[in-house]
């Protein structure tokens, strides 16, 4: 079993353990006087996309005319600060074009919502607190013991159940005796609460108290028009005590989304606390007795997502607890479901290092994902949704140049499909509205991936003006997450139905903003890459490698999803056209790589290729600025952020030496660590307490592609592993739908088996200098081939198991 355990009080959300089942996640930590779980939902968002006093969104041709002709200039994401070296024909519209879009520079909303708290009340009386908390990552559960001086103590127990969304807490009280009890009652008692969403005016001097920096929220309150929600309230929902938090109405729940906390318990009795006015909503739950001394309590939260609404899942609970008899039966067969739902998850994959810290980081990063990640259900936006604030950086939104991708980059290869399924969902609404901005924006066929949205309809674009809001790379970006699924599973029903409208769409839109020179070659203008303002000469919106490169693998995707699925021959043909003339942004022949390093770079998913803002990528030899000091020994920014990135990008260039930066990696996990094993992706020094950022859960990807890689359809176990650090693992997915499994020990492999799900051709790269042999589960050799790049190919049959071992 995997722990993690805090020895101590932690104050802030986002540094507590976190338990959750994918859907609902709850962060736990503590308060002077209180031990707190904060609720988080992945649907519960403030959908309000405000357009009042947005000018037209951007079209592409005024962008080209302002680059070309009046020479634009901008300094700002916010207020743009526009100038211009040619003439300008419509100063207003220039401004408005150069300006942040009012509807996310100068709005909080929309933006996710923390759900509400659930607060124990400890006996402050007592003296010399000691706590101990402990995730056991393999069972899904928190187990928490508070001891005081006088030996009295409580002892806690707490997972979600898998379904309905619930949190459960079991407690019981020790040695609350004569000798060392400080008042008569039972010190259990708790209070169920959601606060009023505070003004954008509170909320930003907060933050600026705190982290001296108030962000765009700056902004935010100079417009003067953003509102909180309606307050919370106490009600009865299905006879039963409910905390209620309406939303305004949106283009989904046209009266309103809605949540509700509802708490079920045997040994408390459930009372409205008077909050006098103050907009708080809450529920205090208090021994029905002095005489109790352990208990179970569950706190619900249906939704408007669910079926039949907030009433009809509340109706289904109910009916759940009236078959089993109880709160206490009820959440014993919950417990009984979350015990089999996390042996279930954790059966898919395993692995284990003689290096305590990498083994764990990877368990750590891995529970992080399945708490607030599930595949039927939208994803969350930049963070955790039990560690988000009221209001959020960025809008707390689905950010596509890389952080809403990097934290699936290593759910396939884990075996974890159920993980990078979850992209989807929420994504479709970035899809289907990418349809309707490709056609009105920019004169293209297929869809546009916008640099920022959101896992539910709104009305247009969501960042129609500013320099960030017509670039073109993020489109291709999306489309290989649905090219990937299938190298990893080869699912050709799914490809066809889900993945292939998806990527014919990216192509399409490609194909239509591509533009033929004279040169006769297509080339990709306009759009800038990375994140940069208006501004200097042509180059800088011309052929950028980060445009030219994802509208170069989407092309060839597309075409090689469409032969596979005999469709669009079409558009195959015009797809080839543009992909065999594409300017050339890495030549290949110049950078003196060999055939195998180029048949590498074309395999390879650009934002793997280089670091993609920049011209070139590195080469074996180079270091990856993310694990070296800078001079004098200082490291540099306390986050995570694009850590992942970089190291993937140095692995698949066989950039990345094991020997000289293991002890790196290990330095910078130390770090970054927090009590709960996150490694936040912001600083939280010059960001605040900003909510625990899903991107950095990405980790997981380089450490299984330093023991198994096969993005470019070779098997390569532990290419980029330290001699002296033994290790193994246990089922994880290469592209071709094979379940590896592999052990290293003093420096070299020790044995390999591999699970074939569709019988495709296996190629793996030699992994002894002697000769190796292939046999079946019977112990029959199998016929192999070696083919270039000393690998070792052989055919395979769906749900043979074949071992890879020397010579003998």
């Amino acid at each position: 079993m995997h722990r993690v355990d805090i020895n101590g009080q932690v104050a802030e959300p986002e540094n507590g353990l976190i338990v959750g089942n994918g859907d609902l996640s709850v962060s736990i930590y503590q308060t002077a006087d209180t031990l707190v779980w904060r609720f988080g939902k992945n649907d519960v968002w403030d959908r309000r996309l405000d357009l009042s006093d947005c000018p037209e969104a951007a079209h592409i041709d005024e962008i080209t005319r302002g680059i070309v002709d009046e020479k634009w200039a901008s300094h700002g994401y916010v207020d743009g600060g526009a100038s211009a070296e040619g003439h300008v024909q419509d100063v207003q519209r220039m401004n408005e074009l150069c300006d942040g879009w009012p509807a996310y520079a100068r709005r909080p909303y929309p933006c996710p919502k923390p759900v509400g708290e659930l607060a124990l009340h400890l006996p402050i009386d007592q003296r010399g607190l000691q706590i101990r908390q402990r995730l056991t990552i393999e069972r899904g559960v928190v187990d928490i013991e508070m001891r005081w001086q006088s030996g009295a103590g409580i002892d806690l127990h707490c997972f979600v159940s898998p379904d309905p969304n619930a949190l459960v807490v079991r407690w019981k009280v020790i040695d609350w005796t004569d000798e060392t009890a400080t008042d008569s009652r039972p010190p259990v008692w708790f209070t169920l609460y959601r606060w009023p969403d505070p003004s954008i005016d509170e909320f930003a001097a907060q933050l600026m108290m705190r982290a001296m920096n108030a962000h765009n929220f700056r902004a935010c309150v100079e417009s003067g028009k953003a509102t909180p929600l309606p307050p919370p309230a106490v009600k009865d929902i299905c006879h039963r005590a409910a905390i209620e938090q309406a939303f305004y109405p949106d283009l989904e729940f046209v009266r309103g989304f809605r949540y509700a906390l509802v708490p079920f318990t045997d040994e408390l009795r459930i009372e409205p606390c008077a909050t006098y006015g103050s907009g708080w909503a809450a529920l205090q739950l208090l021994p029905v007795s002095d005489e109790i001394a352990e208990g179970a309590l569950a706190v619900a939260v249906p939704t408007s997502t669910d079926e039949g609404d907030v009433e009809g899942e509340l109706s289904r609970i109910l009916s759940l607890e009236t078959g089993l008899g109880d709160c206490t039966r009820m959440t014993a067969a919950w417990e009984d479901e979350n015990r089999r739902s996390a042996q279930d998850f954790w059966s898919r994959s395993a692995m284990a290092t003689a290096d305590p810290l990498i083994e764990n980081t990877w368990y750590e990063q891995l529970h992080f994902r399945r708490c607030a990640y599930r595949d039927d259900v939208i994803a969350p936006g930049l963070a955790l949704p039990s560690t988000v604030q009221d209001y959020s950086l960025w809008h707390g939104d689905y950010h596509t140049n890389y952080n809403y991708q990097q934290p699936f980059w290593g759910d396939y290869a884990a075996n974890h499909v159920e993980l990078g399924d979850a992209f989807f969902p929420g994504m479709q609404h970035m899809v289907d509205l990418g349809r309707r901005l490709a056609a009105k924006y920019w004169n293209c066929r297929g869809t546009f991936i916008q640099l920022t949205g959101y896992p539910f309809p709104v009305e247009d674009d969501p960042y129609g003006t500013g320099p960030l809001a017509r670039m073109a790379y993020m489109t291709g970006w999306v489309a290989n997450h649905y090219w990937r699924r299938y190298l990893y599973l080869q699912d050709a029903t799914w490809l066809r139905q889900t993945g292939y409208p998806v990527m014919r769409d990216a192509a399409l839109f490609y194909t239509d903003f591509l533009e033929a020179r004279d040169d006769g070659k297509y080339h990709a203008f306009p759009s800038l890459q990375g994140e940069a303002f208006y501004g200097g000469d042509l180059a800088r919106f011309t052929d950028q490698p980060q445009v030219v490169r994802q509208a170069r693998y989407c092309l060839m995707t597309a075409i090689e999803a469409a032969e596979l699925l005999d469709a669009d021959p079409g558009l195959r043909s015009e797809w080839r056209e543009r992909h065999d003339n594409l300017v050339v942004v890495d030549d290949l022949e110049a950078l003196g790589l060999t055939e195998e390093e180029k048949r590498r770079y074309l395999a390879n998913p650009p934002e793997f290729q280089g670091w993609d803002v920049g011209p070139g990528f590195p080469r074996p030899g180079d270091q990856s600025q993310c694990l070296q000091a800078e001079p004098g020994g200082r490291w540099g920014y306390a986050g995570s952020a694009q850590v992942p990135w970089q190291l993937l990008i140095y692995l698949h260039n066989r950039a990345y030496d094991p020997e000289r930066d293991h002890a790196c990696l290990r330095d910078l996990i130390l770090r970054l660590r927090q009590p709960n094993g996150s490694l936040p992706a912001m600083s939280q020094q010059s960001h605040g307490y900003i909510g625990l950022y899903g991107e950095s859960l990405g980790m997981i990807a380089p450490l299984q592609e330093m023991m198994l890689q096969s993005w470019d359809g070779v098997i390569r176990l532990f290419p980029a592993w330290p001699a002296a650090i033994d290790a193994e693992f246990q089922t994880f997915r290469a592209e071709g739908a094979f379940l590896v499994s592999a052990a290293w020990k003093d420096g070299q492999v020790l044995s390999a088996t591999i699970a074939s799900e569709a019988g495709r051709r296996c190629c793996v790269e030699r992994p002894w200098d002697a000769a190796c042999c292939v046999t079946d589960a019977g112990g029959t050799p199998v016929t192999t081939t070696i083919e270039p790049g000393d690998r070792i190919c052989f055919a395979t049959i769906p749900g043979g198991v074949y071992e890879v071992r020397r010579d003998s």
